[in-house]
């Protein structure tokens, strides 16, 4: 216990005769070699563990003899293990809570509880934050349990323990083999139509975990006298009081207790699984699939996480033997803190070894950082569903996270001895908050942004097939290097070819007729003249169809094309598209800006704004010109911006091959320098604008931020 020798208010209870309720049972247990014994009261289920230090202390409570004489007698007989009256008042309003003592005489219990009680007394934020976790007592389960003990046993058997593997294996196969139809279907999953029959399948299913947590623990012999409804979240949902479990003195037993909601839902999500796969289409097979997929999301994300305090919380708890977890890590990291940078005496209850503190250090830091992390989502989740209470709900998380810890952390400078013994400190420490404070709102620090867009050449020359025909050869592949006017694919039409041959007997006999008009004097001289003139024409334009029949580039570049893959031998039609030469000796980058992203970059210039491509993150590639439509839009440069090519631009579900974006945007367009080295292709790859803004300081990036998240999620 920590000392505090003399307390103001040790009045209040000095005068007080207090005894042990009568029928309270005390177990010596064993945690990771350290001695404690655990008081327990089962009319009320009442528990309360001590260190043996503090156990001989209660053993010496007794009506016959008023607290202050027990406190100064122990004082007396034991001054180095003996607790302050702060301590001691603490100590007896805890056993008072716990309903393991009583006060004789007809004193006002009152006086015991008046500390603690006002130490429950908390702000308005933090009472509505606890809404969130509110719990309501229904249902007393023991005479269920005693009832249906011979069924608790053969749940819990290793005959009924490896029935319940086997139809797990065949679940997990069940499931591999239609693993695709059932992302498919959990898609629509958290759709509105769906919401009531996936909440009736989220409290069937936790009502059996609970219900399992009360079996396994009545099966040891332990006692179960409350469930009932708690609000997670203003979501209610079963559970149950299982602290008789502290009263196991086999670590193995109170782990396995924990892990028996696990149990519950991993038969449950088995059985939901092999319906689902084997129930055709309709209410049955919908069902299964909420059971299944509720079952797998609470056991697998929340359940057995260690860093929430869930099952695996306390099942971690146990293993390690390290009881109330939290409660250990949050001392051994305030004892670091006050031992190793304010050099205070350390207490000898905290010394534990170099390895355990490391452990509870470590804990301590990851669960916090997991718990702001969670509150975070939380706040999102309720604030999509309804701003206002989103609000007020991260009013009260952000007070209970961040305000109340740091008044407390803050409280002791209201001690003029710990501010005269740690003036120097103190100093440095506000001196330094002051200069990062002044920093924060004052110091301009570069303000850079990332734009993501896609590479593209800046001529594309889309080649057609001028005439009908038959694909007798490719001569490039898609890829290869093509300079202008060379081949591309051979196609070939024995139609035009009789047609020419036909032109030119025609023409033939049109030539011989005029030599004889000639030779005759014949009057048709002039209407064979014509006649030649238009088989003439008519056989040239045949010779340019037949010409057209081998497609050549129109250009230098690259020849990219997936069309004529596999296509020799086919008909292909007049007007078909077969692929694209590229010009890769000059790109641009094409870019998304929203709007609610836009402010700040009207002045930036082509020096401000640089341009990586995936694929080449070591190279920054120099932009030639800036250009920002001045007009909104939607029509996507490329599907590579879309979440179909992992891109984050929201497209319209009614046509998404059309690349239209939900909400409009802004196209920038940069110009960039020329590439030396484009062996690899570079048209079509994912990069991103790097923009370098004014530099401002961070607290003004950081409200801006705020607004454009507000603005982009809330639209405000």
């Amino acid at each position: 216990m920590a000392k505090r020798t003399f307390y103001d208010q040790w009045h209040r209870i000095a005068e007080l005769r207090v005894g042990l309720r009568p029928g309270i049972s005390v177990r010596k247990h064993s945690y990771r070699g350290e001695d404690w014994y655990v008081y327990y009261e089962a009319a009320h289920c009442g528990f309360f563990r001590a260190r043996p230090e503090t156990h001989a202390l209660i053993m010496e409570i007794s009506p016959e003899r008023m607290l202050n004489d027990i406190w100064r007698s122990y004082a007396d007989k034991s001054p180095k293990t003996a607790p302050g009256q702060q301590d001691f008042f603490d100590l007896i309003s805890a056993l008072y809570s716990a309903n393991l003592i009583y006060v004789e005489g007809g004193v006002s219990e009152t006086h015991i509880l008046e500390r603690a009680l006002g130490k429950k007394k908390k702000p308005l934020p933090a009472r509505i934050s606890e809404l969130l976790f509110f719990r309501i007592p229904l249902w007393d389960p023991e005479p269920f349990l005693k009832r249906n003990t011979a069924a608790i046993r053969a749940i819990y058997s290793w005959p009924a323990i490896a029935f319940v593997a086997m139809i797990l294996v065949w679940a997990g196969i069940e499931f591999a083999l239609n693993s695709d139809r059932a992302f498919s279907q959990s898609s629509n999953i958290l759709q509105i139509n769906n919401v009531i029959p996936l909440y009736i399948a989220i409290f069937i299913t936790h009502f059996f975990h609970e219900l399992s947590h009360a079996a396994l623990t009545k099966y040891y012999g332990g006692h179960v006298r409350t469930m009932g409804v708690m609000l997670l979240m203003m979501t209610p949902l079963p559970y149950a009081d299982l602290t008789s479990v502290w009263n196991f003195r086999d670590k193995w037993r109170r782990a396995a207790v924990g892990a028996a909601g696990m149990y519950a839902d991993l038969f449950s999500c088995a059985v939901a699984t092999i319906l689902w796969a084997y129930a055709p289409p309709g209410a049955l097979n919908e069902i299964a699939l909420n059971l299944m997929f509720v079952t797998a999301v609470y056991t697998f994300v929340f359940n057995v996480n260690p860093l929430m305090r869930f099952d695996g919380y306390y099942i971690l708890s146990d293993l390690v033997e390290i009881p109330n977890l939290h409660t250990a890590a949050k001392t051994q990291f305030n004892a670091f803190f006050s031992t190793k940078f304010l050099k205070e005496q350390e207490n000898p209850n905290d010394v534990v070894s170099s390895r355990r503190r490391a452990f509870l250090i470590g804990f301590f830091i990851t669960s916090n950082i997991y718990r702001i992390m969670i509150m975070l989502g939380i706040v999102l989740f309720v604030a999509d569903q309804y701003l206002g209470l989103g609000l007020l709900v991260a009013a009260a998380l952000a007070y209970n996270a961040f305000v109340a810890p740091v008044a407390k952390a803050i409280k002791p400078l209201r001690n003029p001895y710990f501010l005269r013994k740690h003036s120097r400190k103190l100093t440095v420490a506000f001196g330094a908050g002051v200069v990062v404070l002044g920093a924060f709102l004052f110091v301009p620090l570069p303000d850079n942004r990332r734009l993501d867009g896609v590479i593209e050449a800046q001529q594309r020359t889309r080649v057609f097939v001028p005439v009908d025909g038959q694909l007798a050869q490719v001569a490039q592949r898609s890829g290869a290097r093509v300079i202008a006017g060379e081949p591309i694919a051979t196609f070939e039409n024995s139609e035009l070819e009789l047609q020419r041959r036909g032109l030119a007997a025609r023409l033939q006999g049109a030539r011989a007729r005029r030599t004889q008009a000639i030779s005759s004097g014949s009057v048709e001289l002039a209407a064979i003249d014509e006649e030649v003139t238009a088989l003439q024409q008519s056989l040239t334009y045949m010779d340019a169809q037949l010409e057209d029949l081998v497609v050549r580039a129109p250009n230098s570049g690259v020849w990219v094309s997936t069309q004529l893959s596999g296509q020799v031998g086919n008909w292909i039609s007049r007007g078909t598209e077969i692929g694209q030469v590229i010009d890769d000796s000059q790109y641009v980058f094409q870019g998304v800006l929203r709007q609610e992203t836009a402010d700040g970059i009207g002045g930036l210039g082509k020096d401000d704004v640089s341009v990586k491509i995936e694929g080449e993150r070591a190279t920054s590639h120099q932009i030639s010109q800036l250009q920002i439509l001045p007009y909104s839009r939607r029509d996507l440069p490329s599907l590579a911006l879309s979440p179909l090519a992992g891109g984050s631009n929201a497209i319209s579900t009614e046509d998404p091959q059309a690349a239209q974006a939900v909400e409009r945007f802004f196209l920038i367009t940069a110009t960039l320098d020329p590439i030396r080295d484009t062996s690899t292709g570079l048209n079509g790859r994912s990069g991103w604008l790097r923009m370098t803004l004014e530099p401002t300081p961070l607290a003004a990036q950081t409200v801006r931020s705020l607004r454009q998240f507000f603005q982009r999620r809330y639209k405000l």
